[in-house]
């Protein structure tokens, strides 16, 4: 059974109301394509439902607004994106269903349950919780890198983490057909009954409530559909009103033209007297219909007005924002307003907060964040300039933002070969324009990306934070060879080439010792410090041996896979294989092919565990066989099943060429295990294993084209790949003689049935005797017909009474009412649906 992850929309965390709804169900992920849901105020606290197994009951907790306006912009991007997209017409149909979706949450939370994954590993809850929201936090790191530089090779699928192993790139995740674009991840889209119908008659248009009774006799021209506040623009003899669902009409029909209420206003656009104005759902007049022209602006309230020849821009209270003195309509640039001036190819840039910056090229400004706007080199400038909220300069005069950094609170700006560093809240400079490199250490504190950043000067390292209330130094520029990030405010320390961690220059965990620091997955610690053959573990209380079985769970885990590179976990397998030689059985010097030898006698023996530990070290020292092996214990043994490891060893036995691991790939990807299905890539893998030389791969081929489930029935297909496992020495002989009978070739099919039942098969047995009594591929024998039938009955093959049945009540030789009854009788016995023609 795959294990699920549900997204629930809900109004209070912890706590299940009746008005929460369930978002998303599926199966081990959070849908990379809906993560960006996930970015703003992420925490964890107690599951709404999955409540009960304190203290395992851990939830994530996201603000839903904001991200409903990132995702609309993160698909707005994809949308630009030239040939990204497949199916073009298929992605906007999506992209609109999301969006109209999403429009209709209104609870403040979105919840993610991971509580059935969670159980899968003995980790506490809270704890993989916190892994989950850094890992969500780091694709939406990479995801919003790539929107704000518009370039989606930035988004690399080997960048992202804990995303599905089965797709070899974003774009082909993305244009996955079962994906749907998204959409498909949605669990039930609002089903909301429909509780009015917009009927015609007589060329006028009604409006009548589910059950059919006519609230409103047809008398419109124009009846137009339903939108927020349940109001409908209607029109009758050139004039335009509102109608309410309820059937009475909400505004009286006085306008020359009208507009529906906008999500996100409370305003409509009416005309009277050739003028525009605004209204409230109660037809009060909000602004006089004044303006020679209005538009809504966007989805905050806003409208771009004309008056006397010239255009601003006004909110739904009717206030000026932006005076009237513009020539053309203001448009939203996604954090900005722009206007455009007649003759000239620039801009008039206006920033959030509606103050002006001056005229640029669009394709050269920027939104920030925090208010500020960015101008980037142009025709007329071959710098970059950055303006605060008030419209005056922030900074000027450097060369380029570097897009590799991303903090929340800082700009890493480069002018001539050095870097500086500027706070978006601060709106200065924190760090001048002298550091050789300042690099964001993707670091997170309390599960929050950080402002951490690696600065480098003269030969010397340091790590400055750029919090936005207390920027300060947290280890001052001093001659480190090297600096990590491993966990909250822990660090690793590299000087005269041995490491030490610290948490401060003067809060340290021992001394510079270790030849090696590495970061870990932060359960049963932080991270792994080596010392020659010697691995130890840090946490919150120090730095101590590391228990090798939980070493060796780290280094198995593909969970943790991008902790560690091969090196590292080389170093510690070998040092987790020190449990094996304890046992006098193998040590690190042990051959992969002896380990593969010892994994198969364990397996044998019905010992999985030490199968499995053998056949992992030898896996992880690349022997092919060995990961096969660990594959379909995953896939296939009975208390040690685990699609996810039985998946990722299939695909490394299969990308190291061995046949059998291409064939157990193909099938996870035929039946969605420990991935999502995908029938090209299971036909793929598996016409690979055929292409080597793989008999069981054929006749799984065989098997999927008959059977015409996946891929359309080829009963021509079906053959030949059962003939390749002949010719290959493994004759499926059932199979064989079945298509040739559905092709006609009775003679074929009846001598792989005499094959079939020499093998022992009862079908073979019963399928003989179909041959003998209709004088199919040999000539009619019933004798020999019954002695068949008799002996697939000896093998349990109860289909036979039937057709026992048959002969003694139709065939004129054999005859035995009796003989019929007893059959029929035994049939019924064995549940059987009796033919009609043997009714009596």
């Amino acid at each position: 059974m795959s294990h699920r992850v549900y997204v629930y929309n809900v109004s209070t965390p912890s706590e299940a109301q009746d008005t929460d709804r369930m978002m998303l169900e599926w199966g081990y992920e959070m849908p990379l394509l809906l993560q960006p849901l996930l970015v703003d105020g992420g925490f964890v606290a107690g599951n709404n439902y999955n409540n009960h197994t304190e203290p395992d009951n851990a939830g994530l907790y996201y603000n839903a607004q904001p991200g409903i306006e990132n995702l609309k912009r993160f698909y707005d991007f994809l949308e630009k994106q030239e040939m990204l997209i497949t199916n073009k017409e298929a992605f906007v149909e999506a992209k609109n269903n999301l969006f109209t979706y999403l429009d209709k949450l209104k609870l403040p939370y979105f919840h993610l349950d991971a509580w059935d994954v969670f159980n899968m590993d003995d980790t506490p809850h809270a704890e993989q919780a916190e892994v989950w929201l850094a890992n969500i936090a780091h694709n939406n790191e990479i995801i919003k890198k790539a929107m704000e530089n518009d370039d989606i090779s930035l988004l690399n699928d080997s960048d992202l983490m804990d995303v599905s192993p089965g797709f070899a790139s974003f774009a082909e995740l993305l244009n996955y057909e079962n994906y749907q674009y998204g959409w498909g991840h949605i669990w039930q889209p609002f089903e909301e009954e429909p509780e009015v119908e917009i009927y015609e008659e007589n060329g006028l248009w009604g409006l009548k409530d589910k059950d059919g009774k006519v609230l409103l006799h047809p008398q419109f021209d124009e009846f137009y559909g339903f939108g927020p506040e349940d109001l409908a623009v209607v029109s009758q003899g050139g004039k335009f009103g509102y109608v309410h669902k309820s059937g009475r009409i909400a505004i009286p029909l006085v306008w020359e033209d009208a507009y529906d209420f906008e999500y996100g206003t409370t305003s409509a656009i009416v005309k009277r007297n050739g003028q525009f104005g605004l209204i409230d759902p109660n037809g009060n007049t909000v602004v006089p219909a004044q303006y020679e022209a209005l538009e809504s602006l966007d989805y905050s309230g806003l409208f771009t007005a004309k008056k006397d020849g010239k255009w601003g821009v006004v909110d739904q209270s009717g206030s000026t924002v932006i005076d009237f003195e513009y020539d053309e309509a203001f448009e939203n640039g996604h954090g900005f307003y722009h206007t455009a001036v007649k003759g000239r190819k620039n801009k008039k840039i206006f920033n959030d907060h509606f103050v002006y910056i001056g005229e640029f090229p669009l394709s050269a400004v920027e939104s920030i964040g925090e208010g500020l706007l960015l101008v980037k080199p142009h025709k007329n400038a071959n710098h970059s300039t950055l303006y605060k909220k008030d419209g005056t300069i922030c900074a000027s005069g450097f060369e380029k933002i570097n897009r590799q950094a991303s903090f929340p609170n800082m700009l890493v700006l480069r002018k001539g070969k050095k870097y500086g560093a500027l706070g978006l809240r601060q709106e200065s400079l924190l760090l001048p324009y002298e550091f050789d490199a300042l690099i964001d250490m993707n670091a997170y504190i309390d599960s929050r990306p950080s402002n951490l950043v690696l600065a480098q000067k003269d030969g010397q390292k340091g790590v400055f934070d750029g919090d936005p209330d207390r920027p300060t130094w947290l280890f001052p520029l001093e001659d480190y060879q090297s600096i990590l990030w491993l966990y909250e405010n822990a660090f690793a320390l590299k000087r005269n080439g041995l490491w030490c961690i610290a948490y401060s220059p003067e809060n340290r965990l021992g001394g510079f010792e270790f030849d090696l620091v590495v970061r870990k997955a932060p359960v049963n610690g932080f991270a792994y410090a080596f010392k020659g053959p010697d691995v130890f573990v840090a946490d919150e209380s120090g730095v101590s041996m590391a228990d090798k079985t939980l070493v060796l769970q780290d280094a198995e885990d593909i969970d943790y896979n991008y902790y560690f590179d091969a090196n590292v976990r080389n170093r510690l397998l070998t040092y987790a294989e020190a449990a094996i030689a304890d046992d006098g059985e193998a040590d690190e010097h042990t051959s992969a092919e002896d380990l593969y030898d010892l994994a198969l006698d364990a397996c044998d023996a019905g010992d999985y565990e030490k199968a499995i530990q053998y056949d992992t070290i030898a896996a992880e020292k690349g022997y092919a066989p060995s990961m096969n092996n660990l594959a379909h214990m995953y896939y296939s043994v009975e208390g040690y099943l685990d699609d996810d490891k039985a998946f990722f060893w299939y695909e490394k036995g299969a990308e190291a060429g061995n046949a059998y691991a291409m064939n157990g790939l193909g099938i996870c990807y035929q039946n969605g295990v420990g991935t999502a299905p995908d029938m090209e890539k299971a036909l793929y893998w598996l016409g690979k294993a055929a292409d080597n030389g793989l008999a069981l791969a054929h006749t799984n081929m065989g098997s999927l084209y008959y059977e015409g489930h996946l891929v359309p029935q080829d009963i021509d297909k079906a053959l030949w790949h059962y003939q390749q496992a002949e010719q290959l020495g493994s004759p499926q002989n059932g199979w064989l003689g079945y298509l040739h009978d559905l092709k006609g070739e009775y003679e074929k099919a009846f001598g792989y049935y005499q094959k079939d039942y020499a093998e022992g098969s009862d079908v073979g047995a019963y399928n003989l005797g179909i041959c003998f009594s209709q004088g199919l591929g040999t000539s009619k024998d019933v004798a020999a017909a019954i002695t068949y039938f008799h002996a697939a009955l000896d093998r349990e093959y109860l289909h036979a009474h039937i057709e026992l049945a048959r002969i003694y009540r139709n065939e004129d030789d054999f005859t035995d009412e009796s003989l019929a009854r007893h059959h029929i009788a035994e049939a019924e016995k064995a549940g059987l649906e009796i033919p009609d023609d043997l009714h009596s």
